[in-house]
């Protein structure tokens, strides 16, 4: 074959593919959303039921039953009504004056609990099953990711709700906070805390999306044939600088947290349903900086094979009631009793030296 003839064969070779990439492009485009039938109703929806804050973007107001369905054409998903504090989070039961832990815990719909009952969160069930010796807060903010709980913990918002010192800080982690935190998966949250990585590495604060212009990382989802990820292959849950800064908006998270809770410990469950290299990197980096990553494996084990036992419905993949319990479950028994076994252990042995 004569060097024209090769680049005949190369040239109709890469149109073939190149048309082969559009058209799973434009069907990938045009194909319905799974659940697109269903919307949200109630009061939920209403912008007057938010106030918008600099520091963490927004909140839902204080004091008030919001109430949310999800509906269909001829069904109702769920109908649920959402208890809102004092401080603009989910209701909670009251905590002990003097308790044995304190428990933290920090995420978007998930940890506020979308879908379920005040009474069905794993915030609720956990401080249930401490039986009056946990005090637990949620501060799920749904929507949200890991640049609301730095942006909360560096403006105090969140240390003014708490009444003990943290032992026990959690953060409830899925794959779409590596985009929320640059702003690229949140339409919802214009106002939201924006960060960058300085040239230490660490996360620094940087007005709000909405404040002042920014370089947008890559559009992942400009399709196959974008140049960008032609040329260097971008994985579909981001870049390999989101998830750096998506680390060190977690790991200066955790630095806030030992500023006021020194013994604290800093748990990231690991919510995520597939395998994936930005993934890796994420929990690489987090266990790096001595934060211990809690997969989704472990807190509920056949989670991924038969997801759908554990989400409220086939049109809405959030915690059911049961997930919720398991939930409370893990973060009880693995987690805060093992610290106080761990505390006990350590009692025991200072105890027997002295008595030498």
């Amino acid at each position: 074959m004569d060097r024209r003839s090769r680049w005949l064969f190369l040239g109709v070779n890469l149109a073939a593919v190149l048309v082969g990439l559009l058209g799973f492009t434009l069907y990938r485009s045009l194909r319905p959303a799974p659940g697109s039938d269903t919307h949200l109703e109630g009061a939920i929806t209403k912008l007057s039921s938010y106030d918008l804050f600099d520091d963490v973007g927004y909140l839902l107001k204080p004091n008030q039953r919001v109430t949310a369905r999800l509906v269909g054409p001829d069904r109702t998903v769920y109908d649920v009504t959402y208890g809102i504090g004092p401080d603009g989070f989910r209701v909670m039961p009251a905590n002990p004056a003097d308790p044995d832990a304190c428990v933290v815990l920090f995420g978007d719909s998930n940890t506020f609990g979308i879908g379920v009952e005040d009474t069905e969160t794993y915030a609720w069930k956990l401080a249930e099953r401490g039986k009056g010796r946990l005090a637990v807060y949620n501060f799920g903010i749904g929507g949200s990711g890991p640049h609301q709980m730095l942006a909360g913990l560096q403006s105090g918002r969140f240390q003014k709700s708490l009444h003990c010192t943290p032992t026990h800080v959690i953060y409830f982690f899925i794959v779409e906070h590596i985009g929320r935190v640059t702003g690229r998966l949140a339409p919802w949250d214009p106002h939201g805390p924006r960060y960058r990585l300085g040239a230490d590495g660490k996360a620094v604060r940087d007005g709000n999306f909405d404040t002042r212009p920014h370089d947008p990382l890559p559009d992942l989802d400009e399709g196959f044939l974008g140049w960008r990820r032609l040329v260097y292959g971008i994985d579909r849950f981001g870049t390999r600088a989101e998830t750096e800064l998506t680390a060190a908006v977690m790991v200066e998270a955790a630095h806030e947290v030992a500023r006021i809770a020194p013994k604290a410990e800093f748990h990231v469950l690991f919510w995520t349903m597939v395998d994936d290299k930005r993934l890796d990197e994420l929990a690489k980096d987090l266990t790096s900086a001595g934060i211990v990553v809690d997969p989704v494996q472990r807190i509920v084990p056949d989670y991924r094979d038969h997801q759908i036992r554990y989400v409220v419905s086939r049109d809405d993949g959030h915690p059911n009631p049961m997930a919720h319990t398991l939930i409370a479950d893990y973060i009880l028994n693995r987690i805060v009793a093992k610290r106080r076994s761990a505390d006990a252990s350590a009692a025991s042995a200072v105890g027997l030296s002295h008595g030498r």
